[in-house]
């Protein structure tokens, strides 16, 4: 299969999760998971770029909300529900390489984005590979809406 159809299957993935997330159809979601997720899946191999194309939807999304000159540089302040500051080496690691992916994809360190991308996809845990990917649909759906 060439680039070009893996980009475009994997743009019609990304779309169809976001797509069964807002119908809140998580059989449909909970489906495409074994196929990408885990070291012997079938489609392992889906899993990163898959997470990229979802990290460039909400950093876009992100982009489009700054102002209108844009910015220079994008950060991030934590806080839990009582408004607390929480430092993000205190999030679960997925989470925390979710965030880190946008940050840098925000802030065009494409090194970055690859490390965090690679902390992902390499996870030996697949938990935390359906972590971090639910993280990114999550965020792709609810970003447009909010």
């Amino acid at each position: 299969m060439s680039h070009e159809n893996t980009q475009r299957d994997v743009r019609r993935l990304a779309g169809r999760l976001v797509d069964d997330l807002g119908r809140q159809d998580l059989t449909a979601v909970s489906r495409a998971l074994p196929r990408m997720i885990g070291a012997d899946a079938p489609e392992a191999g889906l899993l990163r770029p898959l997470c990229a194309e979802l990290v460039t939807v909400i950093a876009r999304e992100v982009r489009a909300r700054a102002a209108p000159e844009g910015a220079d540089l994008f950060t991030v302040e934590l806080s839990d529900e009582g408004d607390a500051g929480v430092p993000i080496d205190e999030l679960q690691p997925p989470l925390r390489a979710v965030l880190r992916a946008v940050l840098a994809e925000l802030n065009h360190d494409t090194d970055g984005v690859d490390a965090q991308l690679e902390f992902i996809a390499g996870d030996p845990d697949p938990c935390g590979q359906i972590d971090a990917l639910i993280h990114l649909v999550s965020w792709a759906h609810d970003l447009p809406r909010t």
